[in-house]
């Protein structure tokens, strides 16, 4: 493969983002060019006057110990209407432990990102990482495996 050259060139709609351009010639006859640009992106969404974010406002309610148990008694019921006749996920064990992702990652020693990238399938878990969710969640090595990977059924 033949090296690609870089060049720095700012377009004239987006001058205060990043652009690259990387010329090339690839085995095939005809050149290429490849644009990359960055996009800064806000941290957290950015709320209307007067909303409220929901995860702030359930982390609020779970101050107390009655609100938490209602909480985790919807959680409950949210895997048993929306989950049970799914084949096992992550979501599924955590909400019938009544857990929010931030829970079960507060207990697994990871992040609530990760826990979320993780119930959309978008990441493979170390062997390491899912032995830990079988411990926190008190379930067998093999559910968590069937969970994170339901299309490969036995």
């Amino acid at each position: 493969m033949k090296s690609q050259t870089a060049s720095v060139k700012p377009t004239k709609t987006l001058e205060s983002l990043s652009t690259k351009v990387f010329d090339a010639q690839p085995t095939s006859t005809a050149p290429s060019r490849v644009i990359f640009a960055e996009f800064p992106a806000p941290a957290k969404p950015m709320l209307l006057p007067g909303a409220i974010d929901i995860d702030d406002l359930v982390a609020e309610f779970e101050q107390t110990s009655d609100a938490a148990e209602a909480i985790a008694k919807g959680r409950h019921w949210v895997a048993k209407s929306f989950y049970s006749s799914q084949p096992s996920s992550i979501a599924l064990l955590r909400l019938k432990k009544g857990w929010s992702q931030a829970e079960l990652a507060k207990r697994a020693s990871t992040s609530q990102s990760y826990i979320a990238r993780l119930e959309l399938g978008n990441v493979d878990p170390q062997v390491s990482t899912v032995r830990k969710l079988a411990k926190v969640l008190d379930v067998p090595v093999d559910t968590v495996m069937q969970a994170i990977s339901p299309e490969e059924e036995k």
